[in-house]
């Protein structure tokens, strides 16, 4: 990824934002429906972060962001469907670089060597340098009780890794 596409993606993201907070402020927030289960926009704030989360019948469905609650800065950036994360999750460091992507969500069948529990889910990663260039990327294998980006998750299949100039310099499988 070059700086001018990462610009891009920044800038849309930005647009988008703006439009969301728009509709946000002319938005009722934390209701329940008549079953007593979380509907529409619910806003979470917890020691560090503020969520803001789109409900139907008590599920996640809809955009999600992620702020850090001092800076104020987005951190997550993603929709869910059914509960599931779809689409494609934007992840930013707190000085406000994109620090990686992850798309292509699904349901992993792969079993692991040495694991007696098969992760549930999977992913493609694409994480970035400072500068905008891809710094690794491959698939991401994770557990229903965690987040892709946690400690927990595993490398599966082709990983390459690259230099800040955007140059292949490694290639590893992870079985």
């Amino acid at each position: 990824m070059n700086t001018k596409f990462c610009f891009m993606v920044v800038l849309c993201l930005a647009v988008n934002v703006n439009i969301f907070a728009q509709r946000l402020s002319t938005e009722k927030i934390n209701q329940f429906n008549s079953q007593g289960k979380r509907e529409g926009l619910w806003r979470d704030t917890f020691s560090y972060c503020i969520y803001e989360q789109y409900y139907r019948n008590g599920i996640k469905n809809g955009f999600s962001k992620e702020y850090n609650r001092e800076t104020r800065n987005l951190y997550t950036f993603g929709e869910y469907k059914d509960g599931q994360m779809c689409g494609t999750w934007f992840f930013f460091e707190i000085t406000g670089h994109l620090m990686f992507i992850l798309k292509d969500f699904g349901v992993n069948t792969t079993p692991i060597k040495g694991r007696k529990a098969i992760p549930e889910y999977k992913c493609y990663f694409i994480g970035y340098y400072p500068n905008g260039n891809i710094e690794n990327e491959g698939e991401l294998l994770w557990y229903a009780d965690d987040v892709p980006e946690s400690d927990t998750s595993v490398e599966y299949g082709k990983w390459k890794y690259y230099d800040e100039n955007g140059n292949l310099i490694e290639t590893k499988v992870f079985k």
